[in-house]
């Protein structure tokens, strides 16, 4: 394994586990019915129980993100709520608001793309044997 293979399994180990924990986070909060957020379901006309399936999902997704053979399961998830999140946000006339959530789904097809099994970029040059 050279240097820059391992370099970028670092990088990449430490995206996922930093996306992760972001949207452990995040899903708790939903869950535990953080006033911002509330407010910010209820300014979108979203139900409460929305939020929490929001919530349930961002954790779930986060947790996919962790195990390599189901990152691309997680991004993809994950992905989708923050497309969600941006068209919302287009919707309510917010769009600079929506610049963090674009910036996710970059991050989130990064990490997804890399752990793709066809995907050789982020290992070894070893040849199968």
């Amino acid at each position: 394994m050279t240097n820059l293979s391992t370099a970028k399994k670092i990088a990449l180990w430490s995206l996922t586990t930093l996306l992760a924990a972001l949207f452990v986070f995040v899903g708790v909060l939903k869950l535990t019915g953080a006033e911002q957020l509330v407010a910010q379901f209820t300014k979108f006309g979203l139900p409460s129980w929305f939020r929490l399936l929001v919530g349930v999902a961002e954790i779930g997704g986060a947790g996919l993100l962790i195990v390599p053979r189901t990152t691309t399961v997680g991004a993809s998830i994950l992905g989708v709520l923050m497309i969600g999140c941006v068209l919302l946000h287009f919707k309510s006339a917010e769009a600079a608001e929506s610049i963090p959530a674009l910036v996710l789904i970059v991050l989130l097809a990064i990490a997804g793309y890399a752990r793709l099994p066809h995907n050789r970029i982020f290992t070894s040059n070893r040849s199968a044997s």
